[in-house]
This record gives structure tokens, C-alpha cells and sequence, in this order.
């Protein structure tokens, strides 16, 4: 959804939160202590002195909010302004700025950075998802994010480089997460969640790990120079392609990306990626996992509580 049709379909701050009602209980508001069908809307005064809107449930008397116990939980900002930003995040293909969001919504960078970070956290794959099948030809590869220190020389910048691993699915899913080191021990756990076992066929480069981690006849190397000679049937081009897609949007749109948030930035990234073809769904998509997931409080973000 582009914000032209978001202005249309909800012009007015009631039309949003009864959008977000019907998407969280699509069957009808049901109380969350009692599963109690039968809920009253009441009008009561905000933390802000103004008037919002509550629950009542008639049997246990329990007042709750349309927001509490999801992403929106303890937020002030108008649901127009949540739907706009959502809108941007999932139609943006690189990505865009906390910076870039405050100017679009009118509010401060930080009010920004904590609001994208909670539908960031909306936007990430189930844990369980592997990538490859019976039919599926797998890449992995690795890359470098960061380095560059202001003040330093090449030494620095190396060991401040952040490795990303890649595993990508030829016209299809991928998979990109930090890891530690490039080391059997680092890369196993990553391939032991990630990797179907019943992938056809995979292909990396030569890093001689992956001789100890992918079966010798499922197992393919190239060699990157060799790649153009065989026309990318042996070659790692699908997962490269989507480390060029992510740095670009680095590089255009957020600058620089903290190690600590890192992994949520790529999550977003494969999370839009792989439901690329699902374009106007994205919206919806996002909005319901808004729903389903726990409050993140600004401290647990960063880092200040555990």
C-alpha cells in the first residue's frame, strides 16, 4: 500500500484504529483475561488528556486498550503515523533512514528510531524456516559490512568488519545473518537451522569450510573468476546479488549500522526480499505481525535491560 491509497483509505485517526480492531480480532474483540466474547467500548482521558478508546469486558470487568500486549503497546503516536511509517518500510526496497522517516511523519529522530525498530522487529522470518528442497539449487556465500574507522589505518577497519553469511535460494528465499567468525563452529549452527537436508544441490565459493559441512555429491564450488565462462550455472551470483542490494541501501540511505542492530536490519531486508512478489500484501502482512508480537520496550532495545 503507497501512501496515496494509505491517505485514502484512512483519512481520519478513527478510521486507522478500526482498521487495526478488525485485523487484530477479526471475529470480534474478545476479552484478553477471560476470552469473554461480549466487550463494551468505553471513552476515557489518556496519559496526553485525550480522549481515546477502551475495552470493558463484561464478565471480568477488565479495561485494556486495542494496542496493549502487542508492538503498539505504551505508544502515543497516532495510528495514521504507525501506518504511514509501516507503508514506507515495506515499500522501500533498500530500506530507509530513522532520519528520513522523522521528516516524512513529523517527529523527532529518536521517537523515529525506536518506531522503526518495533516494526522492524515485526518484520523477521519464523525461526523455523529452511531454505532449499528436492528441487532447489542453495548458495552461500559470505561478506564484509563495515570497517571504516575515523582515525585509524587498514589494521582497524579489518577488525572491525562484521561477517555476514548468506544462504540463497536461486529465484527465490534468502537467508543472511552475522557470524562470529568463519570458522566449521561459527557457520555449522547457521547451516544446521537454515539448510534443508534435502537441498539438491549446493553451491559456495572455495572457502574450504564448507568441505566439512555440505555433503561432497550435493557440494559444488567455483571459482569466482571462472564464473563468466560457465555462465553462472556454477556460481554464487543470487546471493551476491542480494549483498549488493543491502550494501547499496547502506550506503544510500542509512550510512552506517551499529553491530548491535545489525541483524535486525538484515531480517528486514530478507523479510521484504523473500515476499517480493507479494507486493500489495505487504502492508497487511506487516500489520498483523504487529499484532502478534510481544511489546519491545526502548530499554530491552537498548540494551539498557535484559
Amino acid at each position: 500500500m503507497n501512501l496515496f491509497s494509505l491517505a485514502k483509505a484512512f483519512p481520519t485517526e478513527e478510521a486507522a484504529l478500526e482498521y487495526w480492531i478488525g485485523m487484530r480480532w477479526p471475529n470480534g474483540v474478545r476479552c484478553l483475561a477471560c476470552d469473554h466474547d461480549k466487550v463494551y467500548r468505553i471513552e476515557t482521558v489518556g496519559k496526553t488528556g485525550k480522549s481515546c478508546l477502551m475495552f470493558e469486558c463484561a464478565e471480568c470487568e477488565l479495561h485494556f486498550s486495542p494496542t496493549v500486549g502487542t508492538l503498539f503497546h505504551d505508544s502515543h503516536l497516532p495510528m495514521q503515523k504507525w501506518f504511514a511509517t509501516i507503508a514506507l518500510m515495506v515499500e522501500s526496497k533498500k530500506g530507509i533512514s530513522a532520519s528520513q522517516v522523522a521528516r516524512h511523519i513529523g517527529v523527532t529522530y529518536k521517537t523515529a528510531w525506536y518506531l522503526c525498530h518495533r516494526i522492524r522487529e515485526a518484520m523477521q522470518e519464523d525461526k523455523a524456516m529452511t531454505l532449499g528442497s528436492e528441487t532447489t539449487t542453495v548458495e552461500i556465500d559470505e561478506t564484509y559490512v563495515g570497517g571504516r574507522v575515523a582515525g585509524k589505518g587498514l589494521k582497524a577497519a579489518k577488525a572491525a568488519k562484521t561477517i555476514v553469511l548468506g544462504i540463497a535460494e536461486r529465484d527465490g528465499r534468502i537467508h543472511l545473518q552475522t557470524i562470529a567468525g568463519q570458522k566449521v563452529s561459527n557457520v555449522r549452527p547457521v547451516l544446521d537451522t537454515r539448510l534443508s537436508t534435502k537441498t539438491k544441490q549446493v553451491v559456495t565459493d572455495g572457502n574450504a569450510v564448507y568441505r566439512f559441512l555440505i555433503p561432497a555429491e550435493k557440494h559444488r564450488e567455483t571459482i569466482h573468476k571462472e564464473e563468466i565462462k560457465t555462465k553462472g550455472f556454477v556460481s554464487t551470483q543470487t546471493v551476491e546479488n542480494a549483498f549488493s542490494l543491502f550494501k547499496r541501501g547502506i550506503v544510500g540511505n542509512y550510512h552506517k549500522l551499529s553491530k548491535e542492530h545489525l541483524d535486525r536490519y538484515l531480517s528486514e531486508f530478507c523479510w521484504r526480499y523473500n515476499r517480493r512478489h507479494a507486493q500489495s500484501q505487504l502492508f497487511d502482512m506487516a500489520l498483523a505481525n504487529l499484532a502478534d508480537k510481544k511489546p519491545l520496550p526502548y530499554k530491552k532495545l537498548t540494551y539498557e535491560e535484559f
